[in-house]
């Protein structure tokens, strides 16, 4: 398919840590790229390097505003859904939020794709559709294992889920042409290392700063992260394969770790063996009461291997280098 489908090309929070990412390849393989984003999370720090670029407009705007979407979607070939509202923070604290905005804001993105006539959708979904599913590896058509509706914590799996079934209705009603993404645990410069962000940029963060990396519960809950460069790979090859239209891939990495050989790896990596070390916490620490974990998620990514070709080629060592190495470049750590 090729760039048939790829000249011009819309990003749905495309300021954020993703979607910056996925603006920069864009730009580089010659599309014309509007970017959307209400930079609530996204920064225009983050698209330092392109801001400028010919092929690139910047846009503030909501996918809560179906009729900005509107407009913004004229003329557009390909729309990448990255916006969402992230963080399992945000998903104890604010779950009303998390459930409007990741499903009524994917409901205006089909709408506005669907009365444009946008040839081609990329939804970024994730690995948290799974649940708590004890399957591993996580094959694209297991089932979903949650807990009860009043731990919030299960309001972003819900979201998502919703805006997967609204997807695959809107291709089944409207013949949208539709891929949906589930990303595992992805990583890299640029991530959130605030106290909403990824686990990696936070440990990162604190252990650059001389402070110890904080695991909450029993350290032994085990993900398999996936460097930022990887997860591009597989959006790009989503997005220009026939074959990918009306399906669903997990995009990630088969390499499982425990969160708290994580830690220890980004100590050592970041060369404060000896001098830090993890502290465990209780998960009410930092989540309250209304959270439950996740002990196992690996993905398993036979099917984006054999459709599109994907094949992850950062292993978790380099890949944390080069973050922490962009950390110590950028980040304002204190080292007191």
């Amino acid at each position: 398919m090729g760039r048939k489908y790829m000249n011009r090309v819309l990003v749905t929070g495309g300021a954020g840590f993703i979607g910056s990412h996925l603006v920069e390849r864009l730009l580089s393989v010659g599309c014309h790229v509007t970017v959307f984003d209400n930079f609530s999370s996204g920064s225009i720090e983050n698209l330092a390097s392109v801001k400028s670029h010919p092929r690139i407009r910047i846009v503030k705007g909501d996918i809560m505003d179906l009729n900005m979407l509107n407009e913004e979607f004229r003329d557009v070939d390909t729309v990448f859904h990255m916006a969402a509202v992230v963080g399992v923070k945000k998903y104890v604290e604010n779950p009303l939020k998390v459930l409007l905005v990741n499903s009524f804001g994917t409901y205006n993105v089909l709408e506005a794709a669907r009365k444009n006539g946008v040839e081609r959708i990329i939804f970024a979904s994730t690995s948290e559709i799974y649940g708590k599913n004890k399957n591993i590896p996580l094959r694209e058509d297991a089932d979903r294992v949650l807990g009860p509706t009043n731990i919030d914590r299960w309001t972003y799996s819900t979201a998502k889920a919703f805006d997967e079934h609204l997807c695959f209705s809107y291709m089944k009603t409207y013949g949208l042409k539709i891929t949906i993404l589930r990303y595992f645990n992805i990583y890299g410069p640029r991530q959130e290392s605030s106290e909403y962000g990824g686990v990696v940029a936070i440990f990162i963060k604190r252990v650059l700063s001389n402070k110890p990396p904080i695991v909450l519960g029993t350290g032994k809950q085990t993900r398999a992260f996936t460097y930022i460069s990887d997860a591009i790979d597989g959006t790009m090859l989503a997005s220009e394969k026939k074959e990918a239209i009306g399906e669903a891939f997990n995009i990630g990495s088969r390499n499982e770790i425990t969160i708290l050989e994580l830690a220890n790896l980004i100590i050592e990596l970041a060369g404060k063996k000896g001098v830090l070390k993890p502290v465990i916490e209780p998960y009410e620490y930092f989540y309250g009461r209304s959270y439950e974990d996740i002990m196992r998620r690996v993905p398993d990514i036979s099917k984006a291997e054999r459709i599109l070709g994907y094949k992850p080629k950062v292993n978790l060592r380099d890949g944390l280098k080069k973050t922490i190495e962009w950390f110590k470049k950028t980040c304002k750590c204190s080292a007191r």
